[in-house]
């Protein structure tokens, strides 16, 4: 009972250009529809606010932990209801490449009985993943050309 999205995009940067854009949180509603509210303390044991809006679904408000934080590379976030019921956890990953580049890639893990009545859900929250990749690569190379 667990499915798994996983997304990824190239960027046209190295990685410590991706991670200031990606803790920027207070540009993500200029840049971001899918995940366009983050408040909080990015810190290990700290809750975040988060707003996403996925395609044909109604805005919804999740509160999650920080799991893991590490510069440059990766955030590591979720929660659960119950604990046997639901479980999931979000990550961004920075992976080098060549050339300067930088790989973007989101993991979401979703865990538990209830996973069995979340497909169309889970098909839209990848749609916007993937629309967020794509709107997070203009922003960054956007930005990396302005500076």
């Amino acid at each position: 009972m667990q499915r798994t999205i996983n997304s990824y995009i190239d960027i046209d940067a190295p990685p410590e250009k991706v991670w200031e854009s990606l803790v920027d949180f207070k540009s993500w509603g200029l840049w971001n529809t899918f995940i366009p509210l983050v408040e909080g303390n990015l810190k290990v044991g700290e809750r975040m606010r988060i707003k996403v809006v996925s395609p044909g679904m109604k805005p919804m408000i999740f509160k999650p932990e920080v799991y893991e934080v590490i510069p440059y590379k990766k955030i590591l976030w979720g929660g659960s209801f119950l604990k046997i019921i639901y479980r999931g956890d979000h990550a961004f990953l920075l992976e080098p490449g060549a050339d300067g580049k930088t790989r973007f890639r989101q993991i979401e893990r979703f865990m538990g009985p209830i996973v069995l009545l979340m497909g169309d859900m889970i098909k839209k929250t990848e749609v916007g993943y993937h629309q967020m990749n794509r709107a997070f690569k203009e922003q960054v190379e956007k930005n990396k050309s302005t500076k």
